[in-house]
């Protein structure tokens, strides 16, 4: 167990690296560009891989990992670079590419990092062990491989995004899509082989945020305010999601007796589940379902899912046990807990309890913080279509859109990175903490709770931020039919 701990101790510190540097990387990109500041990112991550490599000590691996989580900005730029290139209207199909390629690395990753551990080094060059060489810097070999590949890639290929060309490239899209909606809000034409077909513009049901007639000052504070209330929402779920996903592998050993080969299974089966959702739900229906919707399916899943866990739990008075005479829990909450910890379920009903617990989670990964960092993009965008420049006037549209970007995407960004990051570093402790202390039923049972209200406080709190035009095509009809 003080393995595992040690092991949590390290990727909170990493979390609480992030949480220090993603305003900073973010504020940098605004400064100097996207591409500049990802490729010395990339750099730190090349630098922490190789010091990884030939860290015969843990005092280096630790630095390895200080200097990984200081210079580790792949995924918040990549947001950033998304929502530079991106209208609101596709907004979350591209932010969705984000968490598909999390979730396959989620899925891959560990088991190609078990594969090379396992190949030792040492015994193939011997002659570099006095460097520093160790039996398991097979992972920390490959993740070099990948990243000097990527790096050269990205060098090679990936343009700058926080330019003028590009803000108008997409504010020009973002004007024909409103032309082309408003061109066929009505229009009912006859098609080439004699049928009719209707085209007819609907409204989501977002409620528009108005900012048309508002000073940059009182846009800035209405930003400021609602990356406020997304950037806690952020930390409240990802402190409670990640904690107790970090807990997932004790209760499998403890309650299941699994193997690594069967945890892996059920990590792989979140993963790929998340990656299939994102891919064909969150990528197809973001836009029209809306990301603030979507978030609440998500925390409603995940309520859900951490719920049907803690009622297979229990069992054998173990938890009652822990709670002890001196609960301040009030009677009926103990006697709920006690009635569930003296059930005895059947492997088969704890297994079909845990992979409904597991659904949820991936519904979950899925969608709440790809859609909450989707709306926090949306609101670095408010106030942008109240002037839409036009395709022949530069010098205006250099001028417009300086008016139009009242905060910088990069450090917005990053700042509710940073709370998300947060929440990562201290979930886990406190989770790892009660579970410890209360055992799964009620740790899992008293997580779900949490959800659910976290659930309500986002329902009154998230903002919604656009109202989209959204064409509905509506099924032909041939003549004479």
């Amino acid at each position: 167990m003080d393995i595992v701990l040690l092991g949590g101790a390290l990727g909170s510190l990493f979390s609480v690296l992030q949480f220090i540097a993603s305003p900073v990387i973010g504020k940098l990109s605004d400064m100097l560009g996207r591409r500049r500041v990802l490729l010395i990112s990339m750099l730190g991550n090349l630098i922490s891989c190789a010091v990884w490599l030939f860290s015969s000590s843990f005092d280096l691996f630790v630095l390895s990992r200080i200097i990984g989580g200081l210079s580790e900005g792949n995924v918040q730029l990549s947001i950033a670079m998304i929502s530079d290139i991106t209208t609101p209207a596709t907004r979350s199909k591209g932010l969705a590419m984000v968490g598909i390629a999390f979730a396959i690395a989620f899925t891959v990753g560990p088991a190609l990092g078990a594969y090379f551990a396992n190949k030792d080094l040492v015994a193939a060059f011997p002659d570099l062990a006095q460097y520093g060489l160790h039996p398991f810097s097979g992972s920390a070999l490959l993740a070099l491989v990948l990243l000097t590949v990527e790096s050269l890639y990205l060098y090679a290929k990936l343009p700058e995004t926080n330019s003028e060309s590009w803000r108008v490239a997409v504010q020009q899209t973002v004007q024909q899509e409103t032309t082309s909606d408003s061109g066929s809000s009505s229009s009912s034409a006859p098609a080439a082989d004699g049928s009719s077909t209707a085209v007819k513009s609907t409204l989501s049901s977002y409620s528009p945020t108005p900012t048309a007639g508002l000073d940059q000052e009182k846009i800035q504070a209405l930003q400021q305010s609602y990356l406020s209330r997304l950037s806690f929402t952020h930390f409240a779920h990802l402190f409670l999601f990640s904690g107790m996903e970090f807990t997932l592998t004790f209760l499998t050993f403890h309650l299941f007796d699994f193997s690594h080969m069967q945890q892996g299974a059920l990590l792989g089966y979140i993963g790929i589940l998340s990656s299939l959702l994102q891919g064909g739900y969150v990528r197809r229906r973001a836009h029209i379902v809306g990301e603030k919707r979507m978030v609440l399916q998500g925390m409603v899943a995940a309520a859900l899912g951490l719920g049907a866990i803690a009622l297979v739990s229990g069992g054998g008075g173990a938890t009652t046990s822990l709670l002890g005479d001196k609960s301040v829990l009030p009677g009926w909450v103990i006697d709920t807990i006690w009635w569930l910890d003296t059930q005895e379920w059947s492997r088969k009903t704890r297994m079909w309890g845990l992979y409904a617990g597991a659904t949820g989670l991936a519904v979950t990964s899925a969608t709440v913080v790809n859609c909450l960092t989707s709306l926090a993009s949306l609101v670095c965008d408010m106030g942008s279509d109240d002037s839409i420049p036009s395709p022949t006037s530069s010098k205006t549209s250099t001028t417009t859109n300086k008016k139009q970007q009242p905060i910088g995407k990069g450090l917005a960004l990053g700042r509710f990175r940073s709370w998300g990051q947060l929440g990562r570093a201290a979930g886990p402790i406190a989770a790892c903490s009660l579970y410890w202390r209360v055992g799964p039923l009620v740790c899992y049972g008293a997580a779900s709770v949490a959800v659910f209200a976290i659930t309500f406080l986002a329902s009154r709190i998230l903002p919604e931020v656009r109202k989209l035009p959204i064409r509905t095509r509506v099924a032909s009809t041939k003549k004479g039919q």
